[in-house]
């Protein structure tokens, strides 16, 4: 803890970390002993000279490959391990939820697990107690919370895990994959009490691979790879990186998008920074929102319209599959859907290809979105190309009301249950 961070901040100055690799044991106490065959290891920096800052109230989604260092740094955030080098500072209590059952003895029930748990958190027996119903409400485990953990399946030591971590009322919470693990309605329960403990201004530290968990919880994200930042910034701009680090990870080259030809109808050039990535067997050169068959960037709720896509395939494909996702500013997935979920199937692609897909009626009320395309296998095993944000368009209200959705009503009033009038 630092006394000179405001509460529910946290910094990281030049830390880092580094692990043993064994790379030969000895087979028995009896050769270590009388041979005294020294073991051989190299030293592997998980984390190398990370610095960054918290602010009080900021929710920072920490994402990067397997092996990057991001579980690393958050036990270095929750105290669990030293740093080798530098400081990690936190200001106010913090509570964790890194590794799936961490923290639980597997022989006593989740009712003694839960007030072990309120301890390490400095939380009294009187404190734990008040909470204690709300906590096993929340897990859903009240015919389950007098057995012993280890009787436990692994999703509900998790339901359990992160009841106590967002009961007990942190400054600080550090999530690792917490949305790994359990049914859709749980991860929903999650998920409106992350955002909860955002609103009382909680600060929010979490790990995911879940683009869309990033992009929706976090105002933040850090890349990490090899034990380094790689980038801090934007959520989506962090995320759009992120994919090209995968991308590399394949034999073939990430994607470089070209500019189609004029002559193709599509002339619209996506410029700026590269957001495409995948092995490039086929390939996005062109996304546009039509209107009456002409480009726009803006429509009234309720027309028609059409998101049409323009690929590009050096050699033959067959069956791909083409997909795209609607979202808000911040990522906020509104509707997404591919030819493979519509029973639309392609044959082989080579050469052009232009694909259009047709909304009848625009069920989007007013703001400004986001079209992401994707061309990938018909098993979807295989990223062919991927293009964040490939087109923009602005939604303007037709009717009255507030928000994305365009939600077609009309009040009543029902005259039977309006009070009489006293005098």
């Amino acid at each position: 803890m630092s006394g000179d961070l405001a509460r529910g901040g946290m910094r990281v100055t030049h830390a880092s970390r580094r692990f043993k690799v064994v790379h030969e044991k000895g087979t028995t106490l009896k050769e270590l002993l009388i041979r005294r065959k020294r073991t051989s290891y190299t030293e592997l920096w998980a984390l190398d000279d990370v610095s960054f800052e918290i602010r009080p109230g900021e929710a920072v989604g920490i994402v990067g490959r397997n092996g990057s260092g991001k579980s690393t740094l958050l036990k270095l955030l929750a105290g669990i391990i030293p740093p080798h080098g530098g400081t990690v500072e936190a200001g106010g209590s913090v509570a964790s939820m890194l590794e799936l059952g961490a923290g639980f003895h597997p022989d006593f029930t989740g009712r003694e697990n839960v007030f072990m748990n309120g301890a390490i958190h400095g939380l009294s027996d009187r404190d734990v107690a008040e909470r204690l119903d709300e906590i096993v409400d929340f897990a859903g485990l009240a015919e389950f919370i007098d057995m012993p953990v280890r009787t436990y399946s692994s999703g509900m030591q998790m339901r359990l895990a992160f009841a106590v971590a967002s009961h007990v009322e942190p400054d600080i919470m550090l999530l690792d994959e917490v949305l790994a693990v359990g049914d859709e309605a749980f991860q929903r329960k999650c998920m409106g009490r992350i955002y909860e403990f955002r609103r009382r201004g909680g600060t929010l530290v979490f790990v995911s691979h879940d683009p869309n968990a990033v992009e929706h919880v976090c105002s933040r994200a850090i890349l990490l790879d090899g034990g380094k930042i790689l980038m801090d910034g934007e959520p989506h701009e962090v995320m759009e990186r992120y994919h090209r680090l995968l991308a590399a990870d394949t034999a073939a080259p990430a994607v470089t998008v070209e500019a189609p030809a004029a002559d193709d109808g599509l002339a619209l050039p996506i410029d700026g920074a590269p957001r495409g990535w995948g092995t490039g067997d086929a390939v996005v050169e062109d996304v546009q929102v039509l209107s009456s068959g002409k480009p726009t960037t803006s429509l009234m709720s309720g027309d028609p319209a059409e998101i049409a896509i323009l690929i590009r395939a050096p050699q033959p494909v067959a069956t791909p599959s083409v997909g795209i996702s609607i979202t808000l500013g911040d990522g906020t997935l509104v509707f997404g859907t591919n030819t493979r979920l519509s029973e639309f199937p392609l044959d082989t692609i080579h050469g052009r290809a232009r694909i259009r897909f047709s909304i009848p009626s625009l069920a989007l009320h007013e703001g400004t979105f986001d079209v992401t395309v994707a061309v990938h296998s018909q098993d979807e095993s295989t990223v062919y190309h991927w293009l964040d944000r490939a087109a923009s368009f602005a939604v303007y209200a037709r009717d009255p009301g507030v928000g994305p959705a365009a939600i077609s009503g009309h009040w009543v009033l029902d005259a039977d249950h309006v009070p009489a009038a006293t005098g």
